[in-house]
Protein backbone atom coordinates (compact mmCIF):
# COMPACT_ATOMS: atom_id res chain seq x y z
CA UNK A 1 0.00 0.00 0.00
CA UNK A 2 1.19 3.80 -0.70
CA UNK A 3 0.84 6.33 1.61
CA UNK A 4 -1.81 8.76 1.51
CA UNK A 5 -0.32 12.31 -0.42
CA UNK A 6 0.19 15.04 2.78
CA UNK A 7 -2.64 16.80 3.71
CA UNK A 8 -1.77 20.62 3.31
CA UNK A 9 -4.40 21.34 5.31
CA UNK A 10 -2.63 19.21 8.52
CA UNK A 11 0.09 21.11 8.28
CA UNK A 12 -1.26 24.59 8.72
CA UNK A 13 -3.33 23.00 11.28
CA UNK A 14 -0.45 21.32 13.18
CA UNK A 15 1.37 24.84 12.71
CA UNK A 16 -1.66 26.59 14.60
CA UNK A 17 -2.14 23.85 16.98
CA UNK A 18 1.41 23.71 18.00
CA UNK A 19 1.27 27.84 18.68
CA UNK A 20 3.61 29.03 16.25
CA UNK A 21 1.60 31.73 14.85
CA UNK A 22 2.08 33.98 17.88
CA UNK A 23 5.55 34.02 16.89
CA UNK A 24 5.56 34.47 13.49
CA UNK A 25 2.87 37.14 14.28
CA UNK A 26 4.94 39.28 16.52
CA UNK A 27 7.79 39.13 14.18
CA UNK A 28 5.82 39.92 11.71
CA UNK A 29 4.85 43.09 13.22
CA UNK A 30 8.24 43.73 14.32
CA UNK A 31 9.75 43.62 10.63
CA UNK A 32 6.62 46.63 9.94
CA UNK A 33 7.85 48.55 12.50
CA UNK A 34 11.02 48.35 11.75
CA UNK A 35 10.58 49.13 8.42
CA UNK A 36 8.28 51.69 8.87
CA UNK A 37 10.98 53.48 11.73
CA UNK A 38 13.54 52.68 8.60
CA UNK A 39 11.62 55.07 5.97
CA UNK A 40 10.47 57.66 8.26
CA UNK A 41 14.73 58.24 9.08
CA UNK A 42 15.48 57.95 5.65
CA UNK A 43 12.97 60.23 4.31
CA UNK A 44 13.39 62.74 7.46
CA UNK A 45 17.21 62.96 6.01
CA UNK A 46 16.36 63.55 2.64
CA UNK A 47 16.39 67.09 1.15
CA UNK A 48 14.40 69.49 2.44
CA UNK A 49 14.80 67.45 6.12
CA UNK A 50 16.07 70.42 7.58
CA UNK A 51 13.05 72.47 7.61
CA UNK A 52 13.20 73.66 11.48
CA UNK A 53 12.38 76.75 12.91
CA UNK A 54 15.93 78.57 13.68
CA UNK A 55 16.22 79.85 17.38
CA UNK A 56 12.70 78.08 18.44
CA UNK A 57 13.49 77.46 21.79
CA UNK A 58 14.05 81.39 22.17
CA UNK A 59 11.65 81.85 20.23
CA UNK A 60 9.12 80.01 22.10
CA UNK A 61 9.82 81.85 25.16
CA UNK A 62 8.69 85.27 23.99
CA UNK A 63 5.86 83.69 22.03
CA UNK A 64 3.68 86.08 24.82
CA UNK A 65 5.49 88.88 23.28
CA UNK A 66 4.97 87.71 19.54
CA UNK A 67 1.27 87.36 20.30
CA UNK A 68 0.65 90.74 21.51
CA UNK A 69 2.95 92.37 18.40
CA UNK A 70 0.77 90.27 16.05
CA UNK A 71 -2.85 91.15 18.07
CA UNK A 72 -1.46 94.81 17.59
CA UNK A 73 -1.34 94.98 14.11
CA UNK A 74 -4.85 93.43 13.96
CA UNK A 75 -6.10 95.92 16.53
CA UNK A 76 -4.72 98.77 14.47
CA UNK A 77 -5.67 97.85 11.21
CA UNK A 78 -2.27 97.53 9.87
CA UNK A 79 -1.89 95.28 6.15
CA UNK A 80 1.12 94.92 4.24
CA UNK A 81 1.36 94.05 0.84
CA UNK A 82 4.55 92.45 -0.32
CA UNK A 83 5.85 92.25 -3.72
CA UNK A 84 9.23 90.94 -4.82
CA UNK A 85 11.15 91.34 -8.50
CA UNK A 86 9.94 87.81 -10.69
CA UNK A 87 13.66 88.17 -11.92
CA UNK A 88 17.06 88.41 -10.19
CA UNK A 89 18.96 91.35 -11.00
CA UNK A 90 22.76 90.74 -12.56
CA UNK A 91 24.28 90.66 -9.02
CA UNK A 92 21.92 87.87 -8.03
CA UNK A 93 19.37 90.02 -5.82
CA UNK A 94 15.72 90.81 -6.22
CA UNK A 95 13.91 93.93 -4.82
CA UNK A 96 11.84 93.17 -2.33
CA UNK A 97 8.68 95.72 -1.29
CA UNK A 98 6.20 95.74 1.24
CA UNK A 99 3.73 98.47 1.57
CA UNK A 100 2.44 99.43 5.00
CA UNK A 101 -1.24 100.87 5.55
CA UNK A 102 -3.47 101.35 7.85
CA UNK A 103 -7.30 100.33 8.12
CA UNK A 104 -8.46 103.05 6.11
CA UNK A 105 -5.52 101.92 3.37
CA UNK A 106 -3.54 105.06 4.88
CA UNK A 107 -0.11 104.49 3.87
CA UNK A 108 2.18 104.29 7.47
CA UNK A 109 5.53 106.49 7.28
CA UNK A 110 8.43 106.69 8.85
CA UNK A 111 8.41 102.98 10.91
CA UNK A 112 11.53 101.30 11.34
CA UNK A 113 10.92 98.04 9.45
CA UNK A 114 12.91 94.76 10.25
CA UNK A 115 12.02 91.61 7.44
CA UNK A 116 12.60 88.14 8.03
CA UNK A 117 11.99 85.77 4.94
CA UNK A 118 12.80 82.47 4.01
CA UNK A 119 11.43 79.65 1.34
CA UNK A 120 9.28 77.01 2.70
CA UNK A 121 11.93 74.97 0.62
CA UNK A 122 14.57 76.31 2.62
CA UNK A 123 13.11 77.14 5.47
CA UNK A 124 16.89 76.22 7.91
CA UNK A 125 18.03 79.44 5.58
CA UNK A 126 16.30 82.64 6.73
CA UNK A 127 17.08 86.06 5.22
CA UNK A 128 17.26 88.94 7.70
CA UNK A 129 16.96 92.94 6.76
CA UNK A 130 15.75 96.02 7.53
CA UNK A 131 13.54 97.90 5.10
CA UNK A 132 14.43 101.47 3.58
CA UNK A 133 11.80 103.62 3.61
CA UNK A 134 10.92 104.85 -0.08
CA UNK A 135 7.67 107.06 0.38
CA UNK A 136 4.00 106.43 0.25
CA UNK A 137 4.18 103.53 3.04
CA UNK A 138 6.91 101.76 0.62
CA UNK A 139 9.88 100.09 2.10
CA UNK A 140 12.81 98.36 0.23
CA UNK A 141 15.78 96.37 0.37
CA UNK A 142 17.49 94.28 -2.53
CA UNK A 143 17.69 91.15 -1.06
CA UNK A 144 20.56 88.47 -2.16
CA UNK A 145 19.88 84.57 -2.10
CA UNK A 146 16.25 84.58 -3.08
CA UNK A 147 17.34 82.44 -6.09
CA UNK A 148 14.56 79.48 -4.78
CA UNK A 149 10.91 79.97 -6.38
CA UNK A 150 8.05 78.76 -4.57
CA UNK A 151 6.35 79.55 -1.26
CA UNK A 152 8.07 82.40 1.02
CA UNK A 153 6.92 83.48 4.34
CA UNK A 154 7.73 87.55 5.01
CA UNK A 155 8.04 88.28 9.07
CA UNK A 156 7.56 91.60 9.18
CA UNK A 157 8.17 93.59 12.47
CA UNK A 158 7.27 97.07 12.58
CA UNK A 159 8.19 99.78 14.74
CA UNK A 160 5.93 103.18 14.31
CA UNK A 161 5.91 105.49 17.08
CA UNK A 162 4.95 103.92 20.29
CA UNK A 163 3.44 100.97 18.60
CA UNK A 164 5.15 97.47 17.83
CA UNK A 165 3.29 95.16 15.10
CA UNK A 166 3.97 91.74 13.48
CA UNK A 167 2.69 90.73 10.08
CA UNK A 168 3.36 87.23 8.72
CA UNK A 169 2.95 86.61 4.84
CA UNK A 170 3.20 83.97 2.52
CA UNK A 171 3.83 84.48 -1.22
CA UNK A 172 4.71 82.95 -4.31
CA UNK A 173 7.97 83.76 -5.73
CA UNK A 174 8.07 83.06 -9.36
CA UNK A 175 11.32 82.88 -11.24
Amino acid sequence: MTDPAPDNKSFFRSFIDRGLHWPLGLFCMFLFSATLLLTTGVMGAGKGSKAIEPDYYARSLEWDSEKDRRNAAARLGWDVQISASPTLDPLGSRLVSVRIVDADENPIEGSLIELICFSHANAHLPISTVLQEAGAGQYQARIESMHTTGLWEFRISIDHADEQALLIKSIELEG
